[in-house]
């Protein structure tokens, strides 16, 4: 009979694996609280819409390459993020979320690393506790606010 390894341990080796290659993700969050890495969460829960690079589905789809940080400097935009049905809906637990839009905000959304006040578990369930009714609207007078 073979053994079977717990995802725990699967997802330790996997660690020490990346940390013995030296190759190890530079966020804080390497390993999220559900085993997988936020790189890994876009993977399975946003790509498949906002496409591995996230440039989107025009017409259809919203971009995040390079744009999720404008969303930061105008009032309402840090909360938009977490209130999307993507975002607000997803399967995620709060922490899980707060680290993939933190990882998200680097890896694609052109913000730098220290350039931002990062989520947190307690923020991102205030934010998907009160939902949106006209996300496309809120979202067309979100980037009104953005500098040209």
């Amino acid at each position: 009979m073979r053994a079977i390894l717990p995802l725990a341990c699967v997802a330790a080796a996997a660690v020490v694996a990346v940390s013995a290659r030296g190759t190890a993700p530079a966020h804080t969050a390497d390993i999220a609280r559900n085993g997988r890495s936020p790189s890994t969460n876009y993977k399975l829960d946003c790509q498949g819409c906002h496409l591995p690079d996230g440039s989107g589905l025009a017409g259809s789809v919203p971009s995040i390459k390079g744009e999720l940080v404008r969303f930061l400097s105008v009032e309402g935009g840090r909360a938009f993020l977490i209130q999307v049905p993507g975002s607000a809906n997803s399967k995620l637990s709060d922490a899980d979320l707060a680290d993939l839009m933190n990882w998200l905000l680097i890896a694609k959304g052109g913000a730098t690393a220290g350039s931002f006040k990062e989520y947190t578990a307690d923020e991102v369930a205030a934010y998907r506790a009160s939902r949106l009714v006209d996300v496309n609207g809120v979202r067309a007078q979100l980037v009104k606010g953005f500098a040209p």
